[in-house]
């Protein structure tokens, strides 16, 4: 039995089935058994139903009237619709910079140097490590648009950033991270010179960068709808 801490139980059950679904050991179109996870977790059905309602939200999952919970499937016109809204979105934070005065930005700062951090202790064998390395990237964008101090465009943000991770995940490999720690240093450097339109568009450049390297490696394994 995986039980799970008593406290928080709804937060510890949505982080738990988020992971499973981000790694893939929940698969695209797996239905979601409520009577094998509540077992399996060591809790009631409550606390689940309600962690299925947050990752419904979340578009991790879907609920089928009387077939109950599925994970959501994944596409390449999806992948390629949310990093079209990716793009919006940070480009419209960095208008926000622009419109006041913005060059300081301490919290992304701190997530750039989180991930300088683990790399210096991740190795290639650990699919736990991976996971855990791989948060500090989307971090480093979270706290970009959270720095704009726009509401709306933070729970925009909010909303795509646990699909992103999905279809980033299923094409990580460490051989990227040099690379992606090298375009945040540059992104953060042209925010503190203000030169926010060579920062658009160096952004767009590593937005559109990593799509193409998901829809190389797993273009042809899932379907374009």
């Amino acid at each position: 039995m995986e039980a799970l801490n008593i406290t928080g139980v709804t937060e510890n059950v949505v982080r738990y089935l988020r992971m499973n679904i981000i790694e893939g050991q929940l698969m695209p179109g797996q239905k979601l058994n409520e009577i094998e996870l509540s077992s399996r977790l060591g809790i009631s059905r409550p606390p689940l139903r309600e962690g299925f309602r947050i990752l419904e939200n979340e578009h991790l999952i879907i609920n089928l009237p009387r077939r109950g919970c599925y994970v959501t499937e994944v596409s390449m016109e999806d992948c390629h619709q949310i990093y079209q809204a990716r793009e919006l979105i940070e480009s419209g934070a960095i208008d926000c910079f622009k419109a006041n005065n913005i060059r300081e930005l301490p919290e992304v700062a701190s997530a750039f140097e989180l991930a300088a951090q683990r790399s210096a202790t991740f190795s290639n064998d650990s699919r736990t490590e991976v996971t855990e390395y791989h948060n500090p990237f989307p971090f480093f964008h979270i706290n970009l648009i959270a720095s704009t101090k726009n509401n709306w465009l933070i729970r925009f943000y909010n909303k795509i950033t646990p699909t992103l991770a999905r279809y980033q995940f299923m094409c990580y490999e460490p051989t990227m991270f040099d690379k992606v720690q090298e375009e945040h240093e540059q992104i953060l450097k042209l925010i503190k010179m203000e030169d926010y339109e060579r920062v658009k568009d160096t952004l767009k450049l590593h937005i559109n960068s990593f799509f193409k390297v998901i829809e190389r490696r797993i273009g042809k394994k899932i379907p374009s709808q």
